[in-house]
């Protein structure tokens, strides 16, 4: 059955919310997360993350349109997930008309995390056992995306959040895609996201096209074996390498995988683990095997 995100409903909370602070507490792709407060039915006062697109996005009707369907589409995608290792999604309010054009702009409204993203606090995790427990944790978000037919498409480790548990949850669904959906479709005209967690044949298709290929499930593995590996190590794919260049003539070569010698707390296991995700397209496993490895070579993560 094609799953139909136009009859999809989003909570409406405009009104409700309100932006706090002077600066935005992180950055996307496409939009800014502030800090705000969202007032419940009941009274009750709960702390929320905003995420307020760019005005430049806004700079012309035609771009307004397109930039606030893709949003809405984010929205969409983001309600109907329900999973503790996702982040929580509240709905979305409407602020005011910017340029003019008689569009209402859409903001996204969230679960506010204070412990931040997972790469904010990589380098305060000395205990490995805790690490693979994040790993394991981070796979089961994503195979429940998986099992749903969402395609995260932007993977790393400054899209997963840690709840007040310790646990990782999965945000920022700008890229995402839902397989077999209609209502909505997606179209790159270049690829997108962040070049050290993409996998090489987003930015190096076999194929001529005037439009980017986009994500797929076997993408995703590869993207998440490379926060997978940032995760056990603390250190970022590719360390070795810093300009965009080099990584993307490193990445597009055949055997262009992170070098072994740069990650010595990485246990040979896992490794091998890790080095799976990085195979060639359609040789890559299932999120659910990477799950059922980890458990066989460390019993008791998922508590």
């Amino acid at each position: 059955m094609t799953f139909n995100l136009a009859n999809v409903n989003v909570l409406d909370l405009t009104g409700s919310v309100v932006k706090t602070g002077n600066h935005a507490i992180g950055r996307g792709n496409f939009a800014d997360v502030w800090k705000g407060l969202h007032t419940e039915w009941n009274g009750r006062v709960t702390i929320v993350a905003v995420k307020i697109l760019r005005p430049a996005l806004l700079s012309d009707r035609r771009l307004a349109t397109k930039t606030i369907r893709k949003i809405l589409r984010e929205a969409k995608v983001w309600s109907t997930l329900n999973h503790p290792n996702v982040a929580q999604f509240k709905g979305v309010c409407y602020g005011q008309d910017i340029g003019g054009y008689g569009y209402y702009i859409p903001y996204l409204v969230s679960v506010f995390y204070e412990r931040r993203t997972l790469k904010d606090n990589l380098e305060y995790i000395q205990n490995d056992h805790q690490r693979l427990r994040l790993l394991r944790k981070f796979f089961s978000g994503l195979a429940y995306l998986h099992r749903n037919n969402v395609i995260h498409g932007d993977l790393k480790p400054t899209n997963v959040l840690l709840d007040d548990s310790f646990n990782p949850v999965l945000t920022d669904f700008g890229l995402s895609r839902v397989l077999e959906a209609s209502g909505f479709t997606t179209t790159n005209i270049k690829a997108v996201g962040t070049f050290r967690y993409m996998a090489r044949e987003l930015m190096n298709p076999t194929h001529h096209s005037t439009t980017a290929p986009l994500p797929t499930v076997q993408s995703d593995v590869w993207s998440a074996g490379m926060t997978g590996l940032e995760i056990l190590s603390g250190l970022m794919p590719y360390a070795d390498k810093t300009g965009d260049a080099e990584l993307i003539y490193c990445i597009c070569q055949q055997r262009g995988k992170p070098s072994r010698h740069l990650y010595p707390r990485v246990q040979n296991g896992t490794w091998s683990m890790l080095k799976a995700c990085w195979a060639d397209e359609g040789m890559r496993p299932a999120v659910s095997e990477l799950i059922r490895y980890l458990d066989k070579l460390c019993p008791g993560l998922q508590y």
